[in-house]
């Protein structure tokens, strides 16, 4: 696979199920209390690390990512995040992935490149007091597979130019939820501005809920721009930014339709 490739397609993988991990969490946080561990027992279909001393629970079995399989999971430990990567880093690297990492002390995320068996394992944590959680997930499927755009969904409009479109989709009892990630050459600017144009001309409407604004952009980094659209029966949230070190502009959509649709 060429350099640029295998780094276009990571980036995108990257973001995209670090920001699913983020939406999916806020539901299941919320059951945590009241939910009874379940078993794991052959929800993985291929060997994947258990962390020590932590109780995984399923998170989706359901989702595609392009024309891939994906399955995700999340525990809760007091590990730091570095600690946590290193685990699973030496556990890949020894195994012969493709292996990088991107952790800080509020969290980050590792991803391992299985070319022969054509898979693709991530974990992304994220620090809140004492607890990191974390979220492993297994995409199963050719690199051509993942960066193929799959039943897409055509209320979601794409900057001019976008390059490693990546579609997740889940179907779950809570909502009916697509994931589009890509990037694209334009500066964020302009992105922000093609969104605010077309959206609308879907028939959504902007958000005014500034105080969700504020705390979705505080959760996921603030040279992130977030936009959040409705119309009814749904909701898209949007986030652009700038990939570091590179031109190039990351855009993250997630659109949730109804309940149980």
């Amino acid at each position: 696979m060429k350099r640029f490739t295998r780094i276009l397609f990571l980036t995108v993988a990257f973001f995209a199920v670090s920001a699913t991990a983020w939406f999916l969490s806020a539901r299941e946080s919320g059951a945590t209390a009241s939910r009874a561990p379940t078993s794991m027992h052959r929800f993985w279909p291929a060997p994947m690390p258990a962390y020590p001393m932590a109780q995984e629970m399923p998170m989706s079995d359901d989702m595609v990512m392009g024309q891939a399989r994906m399955k995700m999971a999340w525990f809760r430990t007091a590990d730091e995040p570095l600690k946590v990567s290193l685990y699973y880093e030496g556990i890949w690297e020894s195994a012969g992935y493709y292996v990088t990492r991107e952790v800080h002390p509020y969290g980050g995320k590792v991803a391992a490149l299985d070319l022969k068996s054509n898979l693709l394992r991530q974990v992304v944590m994220t620090r809140e007091g004492d607890q990191t959680s974390v979220y492993v997930s297994l995409i199963m499927g050719s690199p051509s597979q993942l960066m193929k755009g799959g039943a897409t969904d055509t209320a979601l409009p794409l900057m001019a130019g976008a390059e490693g479109v990546t579609q997740l989709g889940s179907r779950d009892p809570l909502a009916n939820t697509s994931v589009i990630a890509y990037v694209d050459r334009e500066t964020v600017e302009d992105n922000l501005i093609f969104y605010q144009k077309e959206m609308p001309a879907r028939g959504y409407t902007l958000s005014a809920d500034h105080a969700k604004l504020k705390d979705i952009t505080e959760k996921m980094g603030t040279n992130i721009n977030v936009m959040i659209f409705a119309r009814e029966g749904e909701e898209v949230t949007i986030s652009v930014s700038p990939v570091d070190d590179s031109e190039l502009t990351r855009v993250h959509i997630t659109r949730v339709r109804g309940k149980g649709r």
